[in-house]
């Protein structure tokens, strides 16, 4: 049996994994679709709120530390989550960048593609929050802190850090190679820092860098369409 440096969630089997994942596909995505079709608000968060439940229900079967939220290491873990995210940020701006001083701007693939105003409304800047803070929250904990550390208390690292990438990617039926990137690489963080910040940062960087995708860099949608 393969432990985790930190102790993992250990009232969370393997099991117990299956039977959340099978609820999760065959009863959540099924039925938000036939009951809230017609409901944006639902439809669109019902998979956060039944990863939050579950996310209470293993709190009380253990504590944050079990889940991730180690002190020990902090600052590493920090630093790294800062260090990776910012370098997918960054790496926008660079791409970009490249489009422009390489002439490729005038070429019609990418032309008429005008730029999405970030709006100040009240409801759009809580929808933003959400997708930058909330959600990049309750999912590196549903998934990194509760499923990843259950496969990896049955396997090796390596495959179920694999594994984790394509739960991530089925997840929602999200089936690309963006949601498993990032299931993959927030995985391998957690293995390597021993804590979730810095998964949970990489996650909120990603967020940030589709909502620049989409409203400052458009254009970049050419080359990174194939992630979505």
């Amino acid at each position: 049996m393969h432990t985790n440096g930190n102790s993992c969630c250990a009232t969370w089997s393997v099991r117990a994994t299956i039977v959340t994942l099978s609820v999760y596909h065959l009863l959540v995505l099924p039925g938000k679709n036939i009951f809230f079709h017609t409901n944006p608000w639902p439809l669109k968060y019902t998979d956060s709120i039944y990863f939050f439940l579950i996310i209470l229900f293993a709190l009380h079967r253990s504590n944050l530390k079990e889940l991730g939220f180690s002190v020990k290491g902090l600052k590493r873990s920090l630093f790294i989550g800062s260090a990776s995210g910012g370098v997918l940020v960054f790496s926008l701006f660079l791409l970009d960048l490249c489009i422009d001083s390489t002439g490729m701007a005038n070429h019609d693939l990418f032309k008429n593609q005008p730029n999405l105003t970030i709006s100040s409304e009240k409801n759009s800047i809580i929808e933003y929050a959400g997708l930058v803070l909330v959600i990049p929250l309750i999912e590196q904990i549903f998934f990194t802190g509760i499923i990843y550390q259950s496969i990896h208390k049955k396997t090796s690292p390596i495959l179920a850090i694999y594994a984790s990438g394509i739960i991530y990617s089925l997840a929602g039926y999200k089936l690309s190679l963006g949601s498993f990137g990032l299931g993959f690489t927030t995985s391998f963080l957690f293995k390597t820092t021993k804590t979730i910040y810095a998964s949970i940062i990489f996650h909120v960087s990603c967020a940030v860098g589709e909502i620049m995708i989409k409203t400052i860099f458009p254009r970049l949608n050419t080359f990174l369409g194939f992630l979505f």
